[in-house]
């Protein structure tokens, strides 16, 4: 059994830690799985939809998941099917891709790069305050903790939240273009 499959079994038993754990594990490759699709919908959320869904059907033991990895293989399954319906509501289907065969496999985690995980804290520590702030937040509490919890937490609006989250990411992205961080090839 894969450490996958073991969160979400510790999910369907109620452990909410555990799906929290089982989301940190497959985010990336539901959002891999959506990469595709970005031209048509907004990626960001159909995978919060699909992470919600799932954390409906795991407290939902009528409908067993089996085979390795099967948690993950519904759930990039769910984001596709949750993309393509959202495109078509959208009127753009003519963004749609239309091989999906590519998409079956799932990429192994990258080998650590130390010295992309140096330009990341460098450049994350010349952030402007609010921004950070917004950011560490996010990454501390995004998983568990919706962003108006988050904002509320940091005496700030939701809107004023998702404003630094932004610009924090657009600081991050300069900064790390400035040290020559190929992003095109990590965020493709």
């Amino acid at each position: 059994m894969t450490e996958i499959d073991s969160a979400f079994l510790a999910a369907r038993a109620g452990d909410a830690e555990a799906f929290a754990d089982w989301m940190g594990r497959v985010e990336r490759p539901i959002r891999f799985g959506l990469r595709r699709f970005a031209r048509a919908v907004d990626v960001e959320g159909v995978v919060q939809e699909t992470l919600m869904r799932m954390w409906l059907l795991a407290r939902d033991a009528s409908r067993p998941l089996t085979g390795e990895d099967a948690s993950l293989r519904f759930a990039i399954g769910m984001a596709r099917n949750l993309a393509r319906a959202e495109a078509r509501r959208l009127g753009r289907e003519a963004h749609l891709p239309i091989d999906d065969s590519l998409e079956d496999s799932v990429p192994p985690d990258p080998p650590s790069d130390p010295g992309l995980a140096r330009a990341i804290r460098e450049c994350f520590e010349k952030l402007s305050r609010k921004p950070r702030e917004a950011l560490l937040a996010r990454v501390r509490y995004g998983a568990t903790t919706p962003d108006r919890s988050v904002a509320k937490l940091l005496l700030m609006s939701p809107n004023t939240f998702w404003q630094n989250i932004a610009r924090a990411r657009r600081q991050l992205a300069d900064c790390l273009r400035g040290k020559g961080v190929p992003l095109e090839e990590i965020l493709s």
